[in-house]
């Protein structure tokens, strides 16, 4: 869907040209023959007939096509949309506690986006299943052994509940305060605050 927007976007004048091109045509093989002979164009019009006609067949033709794109894209989208939902709830469900550290540390350090390095591999699972994704658009994963910014998939984040996130249930005590603090991932212990 996106690249068929991009598609439209980038060739609007040609989009543009090929429907004005395409209603005059079909205009002049409609009009009566009466109107046709007002306005001196009977002859012009029976002698390429034949090629008006291919200009109207191809001109429909262009826009089906367009249509059946997007229809594909559209289809393609959605299917890439359940697969994605499909690694998201499988992954939720069976985070290991580096894992479940590594997305605490969104909550820990009250930030949307964090550095986070690629080569440790609680991160590249999150990667993998969806749960992280780029913080920027213009942002790819490209080779490991450097940090990249990262944030929470919008469409992790309401499965990722206290549970998933392994928080104990009710009131926190000190000693599993400390639980969780000493199980944040080595790379974030930088981030540690002093009390």
């Amino acid at each position: 869907m996106h690249e068929l927007k991009h598609y439209i976007q980038n060739y609007k004048q040609i989009n543009i040209a090929t429907t004005w091109l395409l209603l005059a045509a079909a205009l002049v093989l409609i009009l009566p023959s009466t109107a046709l002979s007002v306005s001196g164009l009977e002859q012009w019009v029976t002698e390429y007939r034949g090629y008006i006609s291919i200009i109207v067949i191809s001109g429909i033709a262009y826009f089906i096509a367009l249509l059946l794109v997007q229809a594909g894209q559209s289809v393609l989208e959605k299917q890439s949309e359940t697969e994605t939902m499909k690694k998201i709830h499988k992954m939720v469900k069976v985070m290991n506690t580096s894992e479940q550290a590594v997305v605490r540390e969104f909550i820990f350090q009250k930030k949307d986006i964090i550095s986070l390095p690629l080569e440790a591999a609680a991160v590249a699972n999150l990667i993998d299943n969806c749960i992280l994704v780029p913080a920027l658009n213009s942002q790819e994963i490209i080779g490991t052994g450097s940090k990249i910014k990262l944030c929470i998939n919008i469409k992790a984040r309401a499965l990722l509940d206290h549970k998933a996130l392994g928080f104990p249930e009710g009131k926190m005590t000190e000693q599993q305060a400390q639980a969780l603090k000493a199980a944040r991932p080595a790379f974030a212990k930088e981030f540690y605050v002093r009390h």
